[in-house]
């Protein structure tokens, strides 16, 4: 173990180790490096990172280093819609998407334009400033990642209606068993 990698505390196992590596990177990296950060031998992690990718945790990707391995981006975009919708209500989940359109919204006003696109393409006028510009692409990162998490929301809220919906059935199906059949 080299002195950067973290040091894990005694009750966790190798599968354990290898699969918190290899899904908290955001750039692809080879079982060599991933082995070495979860402190297991090399043929430990490409037998454990095999597992992630059949799995679908896990993508593999060719690289200058060779197989690398990266978070499989539906799986951990799902993962955090279950969150969402397990975590918070729908009233949470409404709140978050109402102050995500207000920002939007204050965007759109700020650099007088009327979508993500217009913005994109303001970047090109001749007549900003260098600070302006960099202003604008920082929106612009801010911008596509509410987007992405609007989308989560929206789908967090479907997902908690659904479950809803199937907790109430199950319960009315439940309901229905306990008590005597009335007669005609």
């Amino acid at each position: 173990m080299n002195d950067q990698s973290p040091r894990w505390p005694d009750d966790t196992d190798a599968a354990a180790r290898v699969r918190h590596v290899a899904l908290t990177r955001t750039s692809p990296r080879n079982a060599g490096w991933i082995a070495e950060e979860a402190d297991v031998s090399r043929d430990t992690a490409a037998k454990y990172l095999t597992r992630m990718v059949d799995q679908g945790e896990l993508e593999a990707v060719e690289t200058a280093d060779g197989t690398c391995y990266k978070p499989d981006d539906v799986t951990q975009f799902l993962r955090e819609v279950r969150r969402l919708a397990e975590e918070q209500s729908v009233d949470e989940l409404t709140a978050e998407l109402r102050a995500i359109g207000d920002e939007i919204d204050a965007w759109k006003t700020t650099y007088e334009i009327e979508s993500l696109d217009e913005l994109r393409q303001s970047i090109g006028n001749d007549d900003l400033s260098p600070d302006a510009r960099r202003d604008r692409l920082e929106t612009i990162d801010e911008w596509e990642y509410n987007i992405q998490v609007r989308e989560a929301l929206q789908l967090a809220i479907s997902l908690n209606s659904s479950l809803t919906r199937l907790d109430s059935a199950s319960r009315l199906e439940n309901r229905g068993s306990e008590t005597l059949p009335q007669e005609g």
